[in-house]
């Protein structure tokens, strides 16, 4: 007698997209906090933020400047969108010179940094889910 029902193999392609939407939700998440955490005063640094998938994306442009953030969210949403296989790594970085600075504290704005509390934030919300 023939197998009647959902063949296993099956049941993986749902687990490989369900762990795709999870990534890109969580490098959605993210993205968001490291820009909206990120100090401004000409906006370069929260115009640098880069996305990239499977790759790291050293690139830097000090005229790139977004003092509202949300055209570096927009573009590095539509990146993340990109990453349409469940075992890509999505990348967020920027690359700026001052930027390990920040990182270590030297802004009013942003005394814990701004990489480091995301990272915090978002371990500490997904890690059971």
């Amino acid at each position: 007698m023939a197998w009647g029902g959902t063949k296993p193999s099956a049941f993986v392609k749902v687990v490989e997209a369900d762990l795709k939407d999870k990534r890109n939700e969580i490098a959605a998440e993210a993205l968001e906090m490291v820009v909206r955490a990120s100090p401004v005063d000409t906006g370069a640094y929260r115009g640098n933020h880069r996305v990239s998938v499977d790759e790291a994306d050293f690139g830097v442009d000090v005229a790139n400047t977004d003092k509202a953030g949300q055209s570096t969210i927009d573009a590095g949403l539509a990146v993340i969108a990109s990453a349409d296989k469940p075992f890509q790594a999505v990348t967020i970085q920027n690359n700026l010179v001052y930027g390990e600075r920040l990182e270590d504290g030297h802004s009013g704005q942003a005394p814990d940094g701004v990489y480091r509390p995301t990272y915090a934030h978002i371990r500490a919300k997904h890690a059971k889910s």
